[in-house]
């Protein structure tokens, strides 16, 4: 193939490239950061604080996508810092691959503890507190940052790309590492989590006749717990799948030599796709929660009612000294 040809592809895949992240980036600014801020108002909530597993995956989901879409957004308008600062590259994935570990574990834990809780052992069921819940997840926090750390060491920017270049057992250890400990098994662990705490609702409910009415209402947010999970899991795996063929293939092409320039143009363009979109099930957790919880909308109709009267008595207050000044002001003569 000719240079004009591989050239040709290049500048064609660029622009599409761009304006693809560009997009990507909008809708998550859009829709992604504001409901994740909304999650996290709403977990901090009485009636969630049971599965403060879901505020800390919040929070990190909300730091991913601010981390992604914000810069994304100015190298469209102006230039990639991640082209151009090695420094800002290596923190930025640093980041990244800590938080999204740490919302993809915090869900596990979610799923364990939905289970945990849901059980008729009262031994079992003293697991699932705040308390324990919040240690574990300081400790996934934790682990997380020392199991990253080699990620400033391995990556670096060449032919203006922020990637792992000629070192193809850290580019291996990377893709598996990501994929077997960020997608195979906290999906196992929640799909396995998910089953057994529709079995115990399912015994609870053949024995409903003994419950009380608390014991009646708690049986019901377990059930809208189930219900979230479920649809989690689902939309995750979904999700999910293109992000783990993306990472099977970059393992594959790491031991592949002399690429010709239009293969390059094509994997760098299917890398920085796909990497955009795994960040998809952060931005779309608000509306997951609110499509299979009524209880959740219930709480976010709450708090919008309580911002907007919040919004009114602040209005209120401002405008109040003005009137009372005028009222008092003597006329003049």
């Amino acid at each position: 193939m000719s240079l004009s040809n591989q050239t040709s592809l290049s500048s064609i895949l660029l622009p599409i490239q761009q304006k693809t992240l560009f997009g990507i980036s909008w809708f998550y600014v859009t829709f992604g950061i504001f409901g994740c801020f909304l999650n996290i108002l709403l977990f901090s909530q009485k009636q969630f604080r049971q599965i403060s597993c879901c505020t800390f995956a919040s929070i990190a989901m909300f730091t991913q996508l601010v981390i992604f879409s914000i810069p994304s957004i100015y190298a469209y308008y102006y230039f990639n810092p991640m082209s151009s600062f090695m420094l800002y590259c290596k923190i930025r994935m640093y980041i990244i691959q800590i938080t999204s570990f740490v919302y993809r574990w915090s869900y596990t834990i979610a799923s364990l503890d939905r289970y945990i809780l849901s059980s008729s052992n009262a031994r079992l069921r003293k697991f699932a507190s705040v308390q324990i819940a919040i240690r574990v997840l300081l400790g996934i926090v934790l682990i997380s940052l020392i199991y990253s750390v080699y990620i400033p060491f391995v990556y670096e920017i060449k032919s203006l790309v922020c990637s792992i270049f000629n070192n193809p057992n850290m580019t291996l250890f990377t893709s598996l590492s990501s994929i077997i400990l960020g997608a195979f098994i906290p999906v196992l662990i929640m799909i396995i989590c998910t089953l057994l705490t529709r079995k115990n609702l399912k015994e609870k409910r053949q024995r409903r006749q003994n419950l009380s009415i608390r014991e009646v209402n708690q049986e019901k947010r377990d059930r809208q717990a189930l219900r979230m999970l479920f649809v989690q899991i689902l939309v995750f795996i979904i999700i999910t799948l293109p992000w783990m063929g993306y990472s099977i293939n970059n393992v594959i092409s790491s031991y592949t030599p002399n690429k010709t320039s239009d293969r390059i143009a094509i994997e760098n363009f299917i890398t920085a796709v796909a990497g955009a979109l795994a960040f998809l099930f952060p931005s779309l957790s608000f509306y997951l929660y609110t499509l299979t919880s009524s209880m959740f909308r219930t709480e976010l109709i709450l708090l919008i009612k309580v911002l907007i009267h919040w919004k009114c008595l602040t209005q209120n207050h401002r405008i109040e000294p003005t009137n009372t000044i005028a009222s008092h002001r003597t006329p003049m003569k």
